[in-house]
Protein backbone atom coordinates (compact mmCIF):
# COMPACT_ATOMS: atom_id res chain seq x y z
CA UNK A 1 0.00 0.00 0.00
CA UNK A 2 2.74 2.48 0.93
CA UNK A 3 4.39 1.43 -2.28
CA UNK A 4 1.42 2.60 -4.29
CA UNK A 5 1.23 5.83 -3.06
CA UNK A 6 4.85 6.53 -3.23
CA UNK A 7 4.51 5.64 -6.97
CA UNK A 8 1.75 8.03 -7.68
CA UNK A 9 3.37 10.98 -5.83
CA UNK A 10 6.62 10.24 -8.22
CA UNK A 11 4.40 10.31 -11.21
CA UNK A 12 2.11 13.16 -10.24
CA UNK A 13 5.26 15.23 -9.45
CA UNK A 14 7.07 14.65 -12.56
CA UNK A 15 6.94 17.40 -15.42
CA UNK A 16 5.21 20.92 -14.36
CA UNK A 17 3.54 19.40 -11.21
CA UNK A 18 6.68 19.89 -9.68
CA UNK A 19 7.13 23.40 -9.87
CA UNK A 20 3.63 23.52 -9.17
CA UNK A 21 4.03 21.88 -5.88
CA UNK A 22 6.82 23.78 -4.93
CA UNK A 23 5.30 27.33 -5.87
CA UNK A 24 2.44 26.38 -3.92
CA UNK A 25 4.56 25.13 -0.57
CA UNK A 26 6.86 28.85 -1.18
CA UNK A 27 2.83 30.71 -1.14
CA UNK A 28 2.02 28.82 1.86
CA UNK A 29 5.37 29.75 3.96
CA UNK A 30 4.31 33.16 3.20
CA UNK A 31 1.51 33.31 4.11
CA UNK A 32 2.06 31.37 7.17
CA UNK A 33 5.17 34.10 8.48
CA UNK A 34 2.64 37.28 7.14
CA UNK A 35 -0.29 35.44 9.40
CA UNK A 36 1.94 35.16 12.52
CA UNK A 37 2.50 38.78 12.46
CA UNK A 38 -0.47 39.08 14.08
CA UNK A 39 -0.02 36.90 16.79
CA UNK A 40 1.20 38.09 19.95
CA UNK A 41 4.74 37.70 20.52
CA UNK A 42 5.65 35.23 23.21
CA UNK A 43 7.44 37.35 26.09
CA UNK A 44 10.83 35.82 27.25
CA UNK A 45 10.39 34.50 31.37
CA UNK A 46 13.26 36.48 32.93
CA UNK A 47 12.92 34.14 35.93
CA UNK A 48 13.41 30.93 33.36
CA UNK A 49 10.47 29.18 35.26
CA UNK A 50 8.32 28.83 32.35
CA UNK A 51 5.66 30.84 34.25
CA UNK A 52 4.28 34.64 34.09
CA UNK A 53 4.97 36.90 37.05
CA UNK A 54 2.82 37.58 39.22
CA UNK A 55 1.13 40.72 38.75
CA UNK A 56 0.89 43.76 41.50
CA UNK A 57 -1.71 45.73 41.85
CA UNK A 58 -0.22 48.41 40.25
CA UNK A 59 1.68 48.06 36.53
CA UNK A 60 4.93 48.25 35.99
CA UNK A 61 6.20 52.03 35.72
CA UNK A 62 8.88 53.36 33.72
CA UNK A 63 11.59 54.95 35.30
CA UNK A 64 10.65 58.38 33.69
CA UNK A 65 7.58 58.04 35.48
CA UNK A 66 9.19 56.39 38.75
CA UNK A 67 11.23 59.83 38.81
CA UNK A 68 8.45 62.24 38.22
CA UNK A 69 6.19 60.68 40.83
CA UNK A 70 9.27 61.17 43.49
CA UNK A 71 10.20 64.73 42.50
CA UNK A 72 6.09 65.35 42.79
CA UNK A 73 6.32 64.22 46.40
CA UNK A 74 9.72 65.18 47.19
CA UNK A 75 8.07 68.75 45.96
CA UNK A 76 5.21 68.47 48.05
CA UNK A 77 6.91 68.50 50.80
CA UNK A 78 9.89 70.30 50.65
CA UNK A 79 7.33 72.91 50.05
CA UNK A 80 6.11 72.64 53.71
CA UNK A 81 9.49 73.16 55.29
CA UNK A 82 9.68 76.98 56.61
CA UNK A 83 11.33 79.34 54.53
CA UNK A 84 11.44 77.12 50.93
CA UNK A 85 8.53 78.68 49.35
CA UNK A 86 7.71 77.23 45.76
CA UNK A 87 10.04 74.88 44.62
CA UNK A 88 11.15 72.71 41.74
CA UNK A 89 12.57 69.16 41.77
CA UNK A 90 14.52 67.27 39.05
CA UNK A 91 15.56 63.65 39.81
CA UNK A 92 17.68 61.44 37.74
CA UNK A 93 17.84 57.32 37.86
CA UNK A 94 19.54 54.67 36.56
CA UNK A 95 18.39 51.57 35.36
CA UNK A 96 14.92 50.05 35.95
CA UNK A 97 12.91 48.03 38.08
CA UNK A 98 13.78 44.63 38.59
CA UNK A 99 12.37 41.88 39.93
CA UNK A 100 13.64 38.83 42.52
CA UNK A 101 11.78 35.72 42.50
CA UNK A 102 10.82 33.60 45.36
CA UNK A 103 12.65 30.22 45.53
CA UNK A 104 11.98 26.84 46.94
CA UNK A 105 15.48 25.22 47.94
CA UNK A 106 16.12 21.10 48.56
CA UNK A 107 19.73 20.29 49.96
CA UNK A 108 20.09 16.48 49.58
CA UNK A 109 23.11 14.65 50.86
CA UNK A 110 24.55 11.63 50.31
CA UNK A 111 27.73 9.91 51.32
CA UNK A 112 30.61 11.51 49.30
CA UNK A 113 28.68 14.90 47.86
CA UNK A 114 25.82 17.35 48.33
CA UNK A 115 23.55 18.73 46.14
CA UNK A 116 21.35 22.06 46.02
CA UNK A 117 18.29 22.30 44.13
CA UNK A 118 16.83 25.74 43.50
CA UNK A 119 13.58 25.82 42.06
CA UNK A 120 11.47 29.31 41.49
CA UNK A 121 8.27 29.27 43.92
CA UNK A 122 5.04 29.18 41.34
CA UNK A 123 1.31 29.84 42.27
CA UNK A 124 -1.71 29.06 40.53
CA UNK A 125 -3.14 32.36 39.03
CA UNK A 126 -6.82 31.08 37.57
CA UNK A 127 -5.40 32.01 34.09
CA UNK A 128 -2.28 30.13 34.68
CA UNK A 129 0.79 29.68 36.25
CA UNK A 130 2.88 32.54 37.58
CA UNK A 131 6.63 33.17 39.23
CA UNK A 132 6.27 34.56 42.75
CA UNK A 133 7.84 38.13 42.62
CA UNK A 134 9.61 38.41 46.38
CA UNK A 135 10.45 41.97 46.12
CA UNK A 136 10.59 44.65 43.14
CA UNK A 137 13.87 46.99 43.01
CA UNK A 138 13.25 50.61 41.81
CA UNK A 139 16.14 52.26 39.83
CA UNK A 140 18.85 54.29 41.80
CA UNK A 141 18.40 57.77 41.97
CA UNK A 142 21.99 59.16 40.76
CA UNK A 143 20.97 62.80 41.09
CA UNK A 144 18.60 65.60 42.48
CA UNK A 145 18.68 69.14 41.55
CA UNK A 146 15.95 71.17 43.70
CA UNK A 147 15.75 75.21 42.56
CA UNK A 148 13.86 77.02 45.28
CA UNK A 149 12.63 80.24 46.50
CA UNK A 150 14.47 80.19 49.71
CA UNK A 151 18.03 78.62 48.03
CA UNK A 152 19.89 81.70 49.39
CA UNK A 153 19.16 81.15 52.81
CA UNK A 154 21.81 78.85 54.72
CA UNK A 155 19.70 77.37 57.04
CA UNK A 156 17.07 76.59 54.94
CA UNK A 157 19.55 74.80 52.14
CA UNK A 158 20.72 72.68 54.78
CA UNK A 159 17.14 71.71 56.06
CA UNK A 160 16.52 70.72 52.28
CA UNK A 161 20.02 68.96 51.94
CA UNK A 162 19.01 66.76 55.03
CA UNK A 163 15.41 66.34 54.12
CA UNK A 164 15.94 65.10 50.16
CA UNK A 165 18.80 62.73 51.05
CA UNK A 166 16.59 61.19 54.08
CA UNK A 167 13.75 60.51 51.74
CA UNK A 168 15.84 59.67 48.41
CA UNK A 169 18.41 57.63 50.72
CA UNK A 170 20.76 59.81 48.10
CA UNK A 171 24.56 61.60 49.73
CA UNK A 172 24.58 65.15 49.99
CA UNK A 173 27.13 65.47 47.20
CA UNK A 174 24.47 64.23 44.65
CA UNK A 175 21.92 66.83 45.49
CA UNK A 176 22.24 70.68 44.15
CA UNK A 177 20.05 73.28 46.10
CA UNK A 178 19.85 76.69 44.53
CA UNK A 179 17.80 80.05 44.25
CA UNK A 180 14.67 80.05 41.97
CA UNK A 181 13.88 83.20 39.54
CA UNK A 182 11.07 84.51 40.58
CA UNK A 183 8.19 84.60 37.82
CA UNK A 184 8.28 88.66 38.17
CA UNK A 185 11.89 88.09 37.01
CA UNK A 186 11.36 85.44 34.84
CA UNK A 187 9.49 87.72 32.41
CA UNK A 188 11.88 90.82 32.45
Amino acid sequence: MPAAILERLKKWMQGENSVRLIVLAGLAGLVCILLSSFFPEEKEDPAGTGAEPVQTAEPVQSAERYAQGLEARLEEILMQIEGVGKCRVMITVSGSESYSYAQDTQQHAQEDSQELQREHVIIDEGEGDAALVEHIANPEVIGVIIACEGGQNHVVREQIYEAASAVLDVPSNRICVTQRINESEESS
